[in-house]
């Protein structure tokens, strides 16, 4: 029963030891401007931003995945981000069918971020940001501007912007193929729950079980 209690106890320390690494981490999403009119089932390259604390690049390693996710209410297609030369700077090549999306950046380890809506054949409306974000990016005293020429929207010399995104481009361009052509894969599947910090939990009570199973099987 002791080494029972002991195994629970180291348990409980490593769960109490990983929890502060990934408490209060939240980031903001910032799309580049995308085309004004994008047509159904035509592929299009979307251009963002992935910013800690909505200011700055992710501080750390292991990230996970980035991608934009897309629903209509009845499926969610999610196409995986592409790391760009910046830093923190990426971006995924999409293709959808006729329909009203509800747009989601997954953000690795952070909470996914709704980023807005997206009217196929149509243009992308950006959410307002929350209120809560905006006082708390507000609050932000360190601000060193971490781009050169190539920067989010709304960052000149490292000022935060207004919005999450600046204004559609005035023309629709397909990034690649003719009309009616696509040159992506999207990837359709329910969001995983094998990702940080869940993926330590796991770990751990899956070594609470085997060590218990061990003890007994000494006690027989």
């Amino acid at each position: 029963m002791r080494r029972i209690l002991l195994i629970l106890a180291i348990a409980v320390s490593l769960l109490a030891l990983a929890a502060p690494a990934r408490a209060g981490g939240w980031a903001v999403t910032f799309m580049d401007p995308a085309p004004a009119a994008m047509r159904p089932d035509t592929t299009y390259t979307l251009g963002f931003w992935m910013l800690q604390h909505g200011t700055h690049p992710y501080e750390g390693d292991d990230l996970g995945e980035v991608a934009l996710e897309f629903g209509d209410g009845e499926k969610t297609v999610r196409f995986p981000g592409v790391e760009l030369k910046e830093a923190a700077h990426y971006a995924a090549a999409i293709s959808l069918p006729a329909g009203t999306w509800k747009v989601k950046a997954i953000q690795g380890w952070f909470a996914p971020y709704e980023v807005g809506t997206l009217t196929v054949p149509g243009d992308l409306q950006i959410a307002p940001l929350p209120p809560e974000l905006k006082k708390a990016i507000e609050s932000m005293t360190d601000r060193p501007n971490h781009w050169g020429e190539i920067r989010p929207p709304g960052f000149p010399s490292g000022t935060l912007p207004v919005t999450p995104s600046s204004a559609p481009t005035a023309t629709a361009t397909p990034a690649a193929g003719a009309l009616g052509e696509t040159t992506t894969v999207a990837v359709v599947e329910p969001e995983s729950w094998w990702r940080p910090p869940y993926t330590a939990a796991v770990v751990v009570l899956g070594a609470v079980v085997l060590g218990t199973l061990a003890y007994r099987v000494r006690r027989r």
